[in-house]
């Protein structure tokens, strides 16, 4: 059981911040004078980065309110649920469910099935590592009791407004016949995250971001056997809006 990888389409971009960016990390203390609201930083550059898991699972979960699926499972714990949604089916079953089918599932009732996209994390581009200045910011904000007024303040961290992040995504190709249905909804996906947040806090105003694709490859697997060269169906340095992708996806994509 299983697919036969027949090439990948990888797309790459920038992610640039409309509004203030919070991906929160954890901290076992709190130094005197510190932020008990971190956001999570790469351990050896100290640089705050988007992970992969973060920009995947906001990614899947728009994509699963779109496909109007129930959200059936709970993967986080019984005090604190996250529900998502995955098909308990058998691997044939599954190939069926847009959403399972790209972002893929570990079945309980049913089969595995490998994600067929594979989301790295993202860092900030050449521009802004060189600005540690520049990329973290401590907002403050405060909570008001309704009934006394008294005031609750706290201090969050996030990277600001203006801040880019080079992400990269790459699509296993193993059924020529669902390839453009998963891509248009990958690209999709992204596009409905421009209208929606990426991180924490989105209800008051964090998360809002902008997603431009520089460069799009398709690669067979002949070229991985030193057989064939790379198909660049995209290319621009400035950076084309997902919309606009979606818009040629016909044209880019050869349907």
């Amino acid at each position: 059981m299983g697919e036969v990888l027949l090439g990948k389409v990888i797309v790459r971009g920038r992610i640039k911040l409309k509004t203030g960016l919070r991906i929160g990390a954890q901290r076992e203390a709190v130094e005197i004078g510190g932020i008990d609201n971190p956001v999570i930083k790469d351990p050896i550059t100290g640089l705050p980065y988007i992970p992969g898991s973060s920009l995947k699972g906001k990614l899947r979960s728009l994509l699963e309110k779109a496909k109007g699926l129930e959200p059936n499972r709970n993967i986080g714990t019984t005090s604190n649920p996250i529900r998502i949604h995955v098909c308990d089916k058998s691997y044939e079953d599954i190939k069926n469910c847009e959403v399972c089918r790209l972002f893929g599932t570990s079945g309980k009732g049913g089969d595995n099935f490998p994600a067929r996209v594979l989301v790295r994390d993202a860092f900030l581009t050449e521009e802004f590592k060189n600005r540690w200045d520049d990329v973290v910011e401590i907002k403050y904000e405060t909570a008001i009791d309704r009934i006394t007024s008294a005031a609750n303040p706290r201090a969050m961290e996030r990277v600001p407004p203006g801040v880019e992040f080079e992400f990269e995504i790459v699509y296993n190709v193993e059924d020529e016949s669902t390839k453009n249905v998963d891509l248009k909804n990958l690209f999709s996906a992204m596009k409905m995250l421009e209208d929606d947040y990426l991180g924490g806090c989105g209800s008051r105003g964090y998360g809002k971001v902008e997603i431009l694709i520089t460069d799009i490859v398709e690669r067979t697997k002949d070229y991985y056997f030193g057989n064939k060269e790379e198909n660049k169906l995209l290319l621009d340095e400035n950076g084309v809006r997902v919309g606009d992708v979606l818009e040629k996806f016909d044209s880019i994509f050869g349907t």
